[in-house]
């Protein structure tokens, strides 16, 4: 990373683009920070202004939560590097431009005036490096801590979805088989585990209308939403398994990113919980957002690089002596 330049020049996340769910968002904010201390400018926080999904239970009662909004700003509240001045020049950027970004960084010696970029979206930097990220781990507001048993998360991306019939979610056969070879290996190494389903639920039969909380007319016609649909009780068969289910997204993403390894969704949500952990063995399905270079690509039948896995799994064994 490039000292940070005289403070003529900042980046901040452009709030009032795409204000879609938490887990986006959080991931376009980091991608930011990131591209921040890469390039060397100066970040300035710009907090969440409305979030456009809160989750399947606001989904279930057709109204957001009260409570999400502020404590995703209190919990993600990353430290700005400077104050911005009264009098700016703002560049409104939809896809960070790097090249423009850095000509402002290189003239800041030569400009009297500050110039602040809004940007909305990192991905051609995040995208093309994503070890980018690795920035992040630094101001992650999770730390990690050892358990006595090794955690196995599983992230279940499910919710809106399900009504948008997105090609986003994986079926359960590939978590099932995925977390099943995983334990496979952790029997093998004599590390005891537990497994941990994070998920979403319908707890009563409703409606769905196009004009729903979180739906924004991406759906033509009602669809009905029941508990069954998940068919979430096709994860008892995987051992030790403890479920958690509508649990408090914050929450949840403190679990996933502080467990001791990760089987991702192709979801922001997950990706927001991997790039902010700092142990953790993550377990990758290629999607859009590329992964870093230490996370392990699995198969679309869950197939895991094993021997990956094991070189992994014994550093973790031989940190507890």
């Amino acid at each position: 990373m490039e000292q940070l330049s005289r403070p003529r020049l900042a980046v901040t996340y452009a709030n009032d683009r795409m204000q879609d769910g938490a887990g986006a968002q959080l991931q376009r904010i980091y991608g930011i920070y990131a591209l921040s201390r890469e390039l060397g400018i100066p970040y300035v926080h710009t907090p969440l202004e409305e979030i456009g999904y809160h989750g399947l239970m606001a989904l279930q009662d057709n109204a957001p939560s009260s409570d999400l909004l502020p404590e995703c700003n209190r919990v993600f509240d990353i430290p700005s590097d400077i104050e911005l001045p009264e009098a700016m020049v703002v560049h409104e950027m939809q896809d960070a431009d790097i090249g423009a970004i850095e000509a402002l960084r290189d003239a800041a010696g030569d400009d009297p005036s500050f110039h602040l970029v809004r940007i909305c979206l990192p991905y051609p930097l995040t995208e093309h490096d994503p070890e980018t990220y690795r920035h992040v781990k630094a101001i992650s507001p999770f730390p990690y801590r050892r358990s006595k048993v090794f955690r196995l998360a599983i992230h279940v991306r499910r919710g809106e979805q399900i009504a948008l019939k997105s090609g986003r979610m994986l079926p359960n056969e590939y978590y099932i088989s995925c977390a099943l070879k995983f334990q496979d290996v952790l029997r093998r190494l004599d590390i005891p585990f537990v497994c941990e389903l994070y998920t979403e639920v319908a707890t009563k039969t409703f409606q769905v209308t196009p004009r729903h909380h979180g739906i924004d007319e991406r759906i033509s016609a009602n669809m009905t939403y029941e508990p069954g649909l998940s068919r979430v009780e096709e994860f008892d068969v995987l051992p030790n398994v403890e479920r958690f289910i509508n649990t408090d997204p914050i929450e949840t993403l403190g679990r996933m990113a502080t467990a001791d390894a990760l089987i991702m969704s192709r979801s922001s949500f997950s990706f927001v919980a991997a790039i902010l952990s700092e142990q953790c063995i993550v377990i990758y399905h290629p999607f859009w957002h590329n992964a870093m270079n230490e996370w392990l690509v699995s198969g679309a039948d869950g197939a895991l690089p094993e021997g990956e896995l094991i070189e992994r799994l014994e550093s973790w064994k031989l940190a507890a002596v």
